[in-house]
């Protein structure tokens, strides 16, 4: 009947206009249908309907987001550089004085102001020193100044190639004391033409000492420094939670 509302189960009504609550409904219908479902999650509706009639569907499952998916074992590895300081041994010289005794050659010459040289007079006519003589070697005449050549006995001759300079003031000798020291000291008074006398007799000479040298050695010794060093290595670390969407499948919606 048109403008009835009815509830109860499985009613079977024909007409227009017609509110149906709960149970299960068939529905012969010329119009539309308007059809209200109970309490009940299990209503069940089955339409009949003739030409004009509508149909409401089920509504769209909305898209549903899972903000954050932990996994369990789920880890990365990555590759980290780090940088640390490691002790390192390294090795390095302590220069240190060495003295040892050794032959040496000695020569001398006289440098006038015009910086001509002259030979220089020995005062006596040996090649050798004696280790503990204390006196003079080589002297100038007056106005010149001594210079000294010291070599070494290469195979027994002597050899100035990779030999050292001294130079004396005017009036010095070139004197030699106990142990092989030479240095420069005011020349002993002689009477004049001393020198020229001393040159006819033994002329220019070269003259051998034993003396005390000394060198410059490298001590090798070690010691520990800390040193910079950049190395990769590879870590493992838990990867990061991303957010998950779920869209269509089973259950989605056709209207």
């Amino acid at each position: 009947m048109p403008g009835v509302n009815v509830a109860g189960p499985n009613i079977t009504i024909g007409g227009t206009n017609v509110n149906v609550h709960g149970g299960n409904l068939n529905v012969s219908a010329q119009s539309y249908l308007n059809v209200t479902a109970g309490a009940s999650a299990s209503s069940e509706v089955v339409v009949y309907g003739g030409g004009g009639g509508g149909f409401g569907g089920v509504a769209p499952v909305g898209v549903t987001s899972i903000g954050t998916l932990d996994v369990t074992g789920a880890d990365e590895t990555y590759t980290d550089t780090v940088t640390e300081q490691v002790p390192t041994t390294e090795e390095y010289c302590v220069d240190q004085v060495s003295y040892h005794m050794a032959y040496r050659a000695v020569q001398a010459v006289c440098i006038d102001d015009t910086g001509a040289p002259h030979p220089a007079s020995q005062v006596d006519g040996g090649r050798d020193v004696a280790s503990g003589y204390s006196g003079e070697v080589f002297r100038c005449l007056a106005g010149t100044r001594l210079q000294v050549n010291l070599g070494e006995l290469v195979n027994g001759q002597a050899s100035f190639d990779h030999g050292q300079t001294m130079a004396c003031e005017k009036g010095e000798a070139l004197v030699h004391r106990p142990g092989g020291e030479l240095s420069c000291a005011p020349q002993t008074p002689q009477r004049d033409c001393n020198e020229r006398s001393l040159l006819r007799r033994y002329g220019p000479g070269i003259k051998i000492i034993e003396a005390r040298m000394a060198e410059e050695v490298c001590v090798p010794q070690t010691r520990t420094v800390m040193k910079e060093v950049t190395r990769q290595v590879q870590r493992v670390r838990h990867a990061e939670g991303k957010p998950m969407v779920f869209d269509g499948g089973v259950g989605q919606g056709v209207y």
